[in-house]
């Protein structure tokens, strides 16, 4: 009897790892698709330059591979890096 319930916490334990991981991957997937979704809005109200798009894309993509890897301190701080600099990047001014 004691082995039965041995065996099945040791089941339970490694059956909640992989959810974990699960969940923690889902959260970093939907912060990525949140922050590309904001960098859409600012690249089409203009209020990034080129080369600030091309560097933003690059830590989006970075940030992408990071939240496969399972990294997913790195990548939420890669995606509040983002963030600041697209929300850093002043208004194009309203068209006349």
């Amino acid at each position: 009897m004691r082995k039965r319930i041995v065996i099945s916490a040791c089941l339970v334990a490694l059956m909640g790892v992989p959810a974990y991981a699960v969940d923690n991957e889902q959260a970093c997937m939907d912060q990525l698709a949140q922050t590309e979704a904001l960098v859409d809005q600012r690249v089409e109200a203009t209020a990034l330059s080129e080369s600030e798009v091309e560097d933003v894309n690059m830590l989006l993509d970075e940030a992408d591979s990071l939240c496969t890897e399972g990294d997913y301190k790195k990548a939420s701080e890669t995606l509040a890096n983002v963030s600041k600099m697209v929300m850093a990047a002043p208004a194009a001014p309203p068209a006349e």
